[in-house]
């Protein structure tokens, strides 16, 4: 996804670029409704019709968008340091703020050399028998119903986990608001992001108020939060950015900055792993002897003892079951950057000011890198079969320096719940509910996605 409403800078006439084929200018007007309401399905005709690498744009905006592991290298890792966060990352910076997703150069570096030690293993390792409570709480509750939601089930599970091991408070009760919240802040933003013209933001447009309202509430959540830390200090996130000092100033993190921080991981590691969890078990629903396999070694590894973190690290089939998952439906699945100098990428010049757009959607469906790639098939992982595919071509938690900081929680997380709730539970889907992917900032699905249980 992208915008086109931000204009580009440093272009040279002096000599004449060697730019990919596409469309520019009033030939691209065609294709922006598609952009507008069918994003992936966008990317899939621009790379159908132009090849591996497409110029797109209108007037002074340029898009390159790129298919092949060593042009996303060269942005995300060889050249990294010549391409920023684009225009998709300021209008998510609404929401987001300053937080590390969306800022740049050292005050970056400062940010993640200051979140990091909270992704440590040992940190990780002790937060497993918390992610272990909460799925257990879940799986008591399911013994209540024979059908559920399992988009609002994995929203709500995924919450009280990052609560819990981030922020170390109960957010139950704050769980309704943030996915409220957070639903409508995501669909606005992105109506934002692809339209050539949006109105400016402090206009007083009707979408422009509901957004405002939305990340209002979402901000009030987080603020109350860390009230509540400044009275009880804790072994949390929250306490630990509220008291660092910088090294050089001795200055302390500014409220509105520890909010910012909180609410990227909010989003990271809540929505992002819930829709994961989403599209894993619906597929599992879809593939009963998948599921069965998962099944059994849970059976196997867990047992009915409380599980460790060594526990988790030999689900072997039920991790590749989850890098499937992730290639299928990857969570973040598209990545922009913008050239802050002149580059070249896959023999073709890129100028600076160009928006490099990535749609890990359809990298992940290539052909080229992926036998039968729209087929769920977690063998594909085995090591054998991996060994040829190139790096780039699995990126669910992006690459480079600015890899996802959390995907080792994450990933120990998303394993551990899919786990333990297949060992309870048999699955299948609602044959009379659409479920209809929604590419907003994250890759959801529109109409959540409706699934028959059964106690195993």
């Amino acid at each position: 996804m992208f915008s086109l409403h931000e204009p580009t800078s440093g272009r040279t006439k002096k000599n004449k670029p060697n730019l990919p084929p596409g469309v520019f200018g009033i030939r691209a007007l065609p294709y922006v409704s598609k952009l507008a309401k069918d994003p992936i399905g966008f990317f899939q005709l621009m790379h159908s019709k132009f090849g591996k690498s497409v110029r797109f744009g209108l007037r002074q905006v340029t898009f390159h968008l790129i298919t092949q592991p060593e042009d996303m290298k060269r942005v995300l890792q060889e050249n990294n340091q010549n391409y920023h966060k684009g225009v998709f990352y300021k209008e998510l910076g609404r929401i987001l703020g300053k937080g590390l997703l969306n800022s740049e150069g050292e005050f970056w570096k400062k940010q993640r050399k200051l979140i990091q030690p909270s992704f440590h293993k040992q940190r990780i390792s002790e937060f497993v028998e918390i992610m272990a409570q909460e799925t257990q709480k879940t799986s008591e509750n399911w013994k209540k119903v024979s059908s559920l939601d399992i988009s609002k089930e994995m929203m709500r599970l995924t919450f009280a986990i990052v609560g819990r091991t981030l922020f170390r408070t109960e957010v139950e009760s704050y769980a309704a608001r943030i996915e409220h919240s957070l639903k409508i802040a995501l669909e606005l933003v992105t109506k934002r992001i692809t339209r050539i013209f949006p109105f400016p933001f402090s206009w007083p447009t009707p979408e422009n108020l509901k957004l405002k309202r939305a990340l209002k509430d979402m901000h009030s959540v987080v603020d109350e939060l860390i009230a509540e830390r400044k009275k009880n200090p804790s072994n949390d996130l929250i306490s630990m950015l509220l008291e660092v000092r910088d090294e050089e100033t001795g200055e302390t993190m500014s409220e509105a900055q520890v909010r910012d921080e909180a609410i990227t991981l909010l989003l990271a590691g809540h929505e992002t792993t819930a829709n994961a969890l989403s599209w894993g078990f619906y597929l599992l629903s879809k593939h009963p002897e998948i599921c069965e396999k998962v099944r059994e070694e849970a059976t196997k590894v867990l047992g009915d003892k409380t599980p460790s973190l060594e526990d988790v690290q030999k689900l072997t089939y039920t991790r590749k079951v989850l890098d499937e998952v992730l290639r299928l439906y990857p969570p973040a699945w598209v990545i922009e950057r913008t050239a802050m100098g002149p580059d070249q990428i896959g023999g073709y010049d890129v100028e600076t000011g160009t928006n490099i757009s990535i749609c890990i959607f359809n990298i992940h469906r290539n052909p080229d890198f992926w036998e039968n790639p729209d087929k769920f098939d977690p063998d594909r992982f085995d090591e054998e079969r991996s060994v040829d595919r190139p790096k780039y071509a699995y990126l669910p938690f992006g690459g480079g320096p600015r890899i996802c900081i959390g995907n080792i929680f994450a990933l120990t997380e998303a394993t551990l719940i899919l786990a333990m709730l297949v060992k309870n539970y048999k699955f299948q889907t609602d044959p009379n509910h659409p479920v209809v992917m929604e590419p907003l900032v994250t890759l959801r699905a529109k109409y959540g996605i409706l699934l028959n249980i059964v106690s195993t």
